[in-house]
């Protein structure tokens, strides 16, 4: 694969797609990523005299889960969930708008990071009240340890770009297997699996083209050929939760 080719041609397309409006001291940019309405994501910009630049969703993502009748009650499994999400994308919570402060050197890659924590928010949805206490990633947890595998969760690393990535799930290097990382996604949808794919670019491109990445996909939710033959184009395996005993071999160490 021409990995750098990729990521030009991805970066162009994003740079291409991104639109932008100026309403008073803030610029609201207009992403190509759509929520689970089919609505381009939102981000609104402001800087100040000093230079500093506040990015915020203006309280979209979480206002809509309320409006949906999704409770982050203190205490709750999403609360928990919530927050997790927002420290693993080293966000802020503001009256429940989405924010980060960024400057001109690490804009792009807060942006990023907001657009990937509005999306996997956004997911929460998709858990229905009767089964908020079985979360997908926790069905995978539970999965990796009835089977004794071992594994690191919320794995953070930097892609060469400058973005920040994390993946639930990280299996070491040993000596018949090279590293692995996970991806779980509960409702796979274009957006975010065009995400999954930019990001896996940009880490194999920092990390010298070692490691795989596992997509483990909840196959409860609808799930497309196109979505996992996009996924295998990219070198990505793409593994059906409801399979997973047949995949085997590529959580194991030996």
């Amino acid at each position: 694969m021409d990995i750098q080719k990729m990521i030009n041609d991805y970066a162009n397309w994003l740079k291409s797609e991104i639109t932008f409006n100026s309403y008073g001291e803030f610029i609201e940019l207009t992403t190509p990523y759509l929520d689970r309405f089919n609505d381009y994501l939102q981000i609104y910009v402001k800087q100040d005299e000093s230079g500093k630049i506040t990015l915020s969703d203006d309280g979209y993502i979480i206002g809509n889960l309320l409006s949906s009748g999704i409770s982050f009650r203190s205490g709750s499994k999403r609360k928990w969930l919530l927050d997790k999400t927002i420290r693993n994308y080293s966000l802020q919570l503001v009256d429940n708008a989405i924010t980060v402060v960024a400057s001109s050197q690490d804009f792009p890659q807060k942006k990023h990071s907001m657009v990937q924590a509005m999306l996997a928010i956004d997911d929460m949805y998709e858990v229905s009240p009767e089964n908020v206490k079985n979360f997908f990633v926790e069905d995978i947890q539970t999965f990796l340890d009835a089977n004794e595998i071992y594994y690191s969760m919320d794995f953070s690393l930097i892609g060469k770009t400058g973005s920040l990535y994390t993946y639930e799930f990280h299996f070491q290097r040993t000596k018949h297997k090279q590293e692995r990382f996970c991806k779980a996604i509960n409702k796979i949808r274009e957006s975010n699996r065009n995400l999954t794919i930019f990001n896996w670019i940009d880490t194999q491109e920092k990390r010298n083209n070692e490691g795989q990445l596992i997509v483990l996909l909840n196959d409860e939710n609808n799930i497309s050929a196109p979505d996992i033959e996009a996924l295998k184009s990219y070198s990505i395996e793409p593994v059906l939760f409801s399979q997973r005993q047949e995949y085997m071999d590529l959580f194991i160490a030996s």
